[in-house]
């Protein structure tokens, strides 16, 4: 029991300095001031037959950046096919339940064309619409932002921790159309240029989740017991007043990830022992679908 205790905590102080380190190296696509005018293709992905571009489609056009051609992709349209349509330098993946703000398309072309990425993946800030989406969709946030030291992605040639958020998605589209997946690759969170407004599903989040742990089924478990069951041990087998540096170590990260996303830091501090009982039945059900799916696939 005390080697699993240590271990736990362990584990919760490399995610405190992770966490801390994203706080303090402030990983957020910044307001650059220069003006571009090379021709963007945005992509608009739809999941559903019913979905909407409209209001994604009016921010676009709201957007200080003239030079854009939009492509819809319909849901039954592979990628490729919509890729197949632009003529861009430059190609933006948006989900259709995305927000953008004037100057991302600017900044987002400085920030490639200044570190030569290949790709610059946004983490958007999200919208909140009642008290479940308050405890689903922080989520994916804190589990990304204690995990992964977003400035040290741009080291790594893997595009994969990238694609852990597919809602803003920035390619070169020659690196894009040639299929070059081993090129300079960056994450950085919206800093409000870019909202989500997601819909509440169960089993669309619990996906979701999965590629952070790169859908390893091995590391999800082993995150599900050091970092949820493992605390409700502690709080159980202790007294009290050794209980102050764990707890108060979820309470500052909770804190610093809060003001990372724009979020209320009271809400998530508050309702973050529900959180960690919702992200255990997301997780969950994701290894659930995807064993199902390889099951499947199988037969």
């Amino acid at each position: 029991m005390i080697t699993f205790v240590y271990a736990v905590l362990v584990f919760l102080v490399l995610r405190f300095s992770v966490t801390l380190f994203n706080f303090l190296s402030n990983p957020k696509l910044g307001y650059y001031g220069k003006h571009f005018t090379d021709k963007v293709s945005v992509i608009i992905s739809l999941s559903d037959e019913n979905d909407d571009p409209s209001s994604l489609i009016a921010s676009i056009n709201a957007q200080d950046y003239t030079n854009v051609e939009v492509v819809v992709k319909k849901h039954s349209e592979t990628t490729e096919k919509a890729v197949a349509k632009t003529t861009g330098g430059f190609i933006l993946f948006l989900d259709v339940n995305t927000i953008i703000n004037k100057g991302l398309i600017n900044n987002l072309i400085c920030r490639v064309k200044v570190f030569d990425l290949d790709l610059l993946s946004i983490v958007p800030n999200r919208k909140f619409s009642g008290l479940f989406s308050r405890l689903v969709y922080p989520l994916s946030d804190f589990i990304l932002l204690n995990l992964l030291p977003l400035r040290l992605v741009r080291l790594s040639t893997r595009q994969i921790f990238a694609t852990t958020n597919t809602g803003c998605m920035f390619f070169k589209a020659s690196s894009y159309k040639t299929s070059d997946r081993h090129g300079k690759t960056e994450v950085l969170l919206a800093n409000k240029f870019v909202y989500i407004d997601e819909k509440v599903g169960f089993d669309k989040v619990s996906s979701q989740l999965l590629p952070i742990f790169g859908n390893n089924i091995f590391a999800v478990l082993i995150y599900l017991v050091l970092v949820v069951a493992g605390p409700v041990i502690v709080l159980i087998n202790f007294e009290p007043v050794f209980l102050v540096l764990p707890f108060g170590l979820i309470f500052l990260s909770r804190i610093m990830i809060s003001f990372l996303t724009a979020q209320n830091p009271f809400v998530n501090v508050l309702l973050h022992p529900i959180q960690m009982i919702m992200l255990f039945g997301l997780l969950l059900k994701g290894l659930w679908i995807k064993v199902l799916t390889s099951v499947k696939h199988k037969i």
